[in-house]
């Protein structure tokens, strides 16, 4: 898991030998459908699970949770539990805020903290930076955003986008006991909707965030069209109106359907916490 670009597909392509058949290049998402690929490693059966990023081009945040969802629930069904979950990062990101802090606090509430030592997070470009700044940013991840995950067993991985560096890895990950996430628990055992789960809920929060952020700036743009002394100004104001408006409808429509009413918020407390 991780944001689009990341390099979640090119892993899977290393890791299987496949070449680079699946991996995208662009700014367009290339994975906007969960994808399942076998290999062996150390003679064990190994299935790698790639999953779009909540940044995907093609399709909203809320649908990428859902097909996750399905997923985890369909499989979690039918008996079939994590090894390890790997979360992956550019290192050449020189901040961490908007988009990958999104993906980073719904996948936290997603895993849930008791499958927090079955994560690994995966630094990937590192071929893109200087030796010295991909450091200082690893530093800062693991003391700041990634601080708290690794208090519960998380642990990091330097990807050098190699055969041996993802077979070192997938080593590691198939020695380990398999366990569910929280998601899987909480729909599947307690029988929560995907908007009454943590996960749920977290994205709910961010795209209000986003939601409210983008109202702001549409009411500045609005003021800005009324001042426009030129038709030209007017006309890429009007342009950067529309795209803006078109994109906060459809965060709005998103969080409506996330929303929960105050009855439904502690029914979903109620059942999280004591059944």
């Amino acid at each position: 898991m991780g944001p689009t670009g990341a390099g979640k597909s090119s892993f899977v392509a290393r890791a299987t030998n496949s070449g680079d058949e699946g991996v995208g290049h662009a700014l367009v998402s290339h994975t906007s459908e969960i994808k399942a690929t076998r290999c062996i490693i150390e003679k064990s059966n190994v299935v790698l699970v790639d999953t779009p990023g909540f940044d995907d081009t093609k399709k909203s945040d809320l649908e990428i949770l859902e097909s996750i969802s399905d997923w985890l629930t369909k499989t979690y069904d039918q008996g079939t539990l994590l090894s390890g979950i790997l979360y992956f990062h550019r290192i050449s990101d020189n901040r961490m805020a908007g988009t990958p802090l999104k993906n980073l606090r719904v996948f936290q509430k997603l895993c849930g903290n008791k499958a927090m030592s079955r994560v690994i997070l995966v630094t990937t470009m590192w071929d893109e930076v200087d030796e010295s700044i991909g450091n200082e940013r690893l530093k800062e991840l693991e003391g700041n955003y990634w601080k708290a995950m690794i208090a519960q067993g998380s642990t990091t991985y330097r990807y050098e986008n190699t055969l041996k560096s993802s077979s070192k890895l997938l080593s590691e990950l198939v020695k380990r006991k398999r366990r569910e996430v929280r998601l899987q628990k909480q729909i599947a055992n307690k029988h929560l909707e995907l908007r009454e789960t943590d996960a749920g809920q977290e994205l709910y929060s961010r795209l209000d965030q986003i939601a409210e952020k983008r109202a702001e700036i549409l009411a500045r743009i609005t003021a800005q069209r009324q001042q426009a002394g030129d038709e030209a100004t007017a006309d890429d104001l009007r342009k950067q109106f529309e795209t803006l408006k078109a994109e906060l409808d459809q965060t709005r429509q998103q969080t409506q359907s996330l929303k929960l009413t105050p009855v439904k918020r502690a029914a979903a407390y109620i059942r999280k916490t004591f059944m």
